[in-house]
């Protein structure tokens, strides 16, 4: 079994192995209805050279919404 450890841009740290795959499969499954077979080829190695991009996507993501805000719909 091939663990690694992820470190995400707070300095927060993840052990990503195959127990950690599984559960994230069953939460993909759960909460977005994806099919199981569709998540079949994630491992740990793919999900590491995914993770540094799927966290930059949500960052800018969330700072778009800071941007379409109240604050910034006070200033403009």
């Amino acid at each position: 079994m091939d663990s690694y450890i992820y470190t995400n841009w707070r300095g927060q740290q993840f052990v990503i192995d195959d127990s950690f795959i599984d559960d994230m499969k069953k939460r993909m499954s759960m909460d977005d209805g994806s099919d199981p077979s569709e998540l079949a080829d994630l491992t740990p190695e793919l999900l590491m050279e995914m993770l540094p991009t799927m966290e930059s996507i949500e960052r800018y993501e969330q700072l778009e919404e800071l941007w379409d805000g109240p604050v910034s719909q006070a200033a403009g």
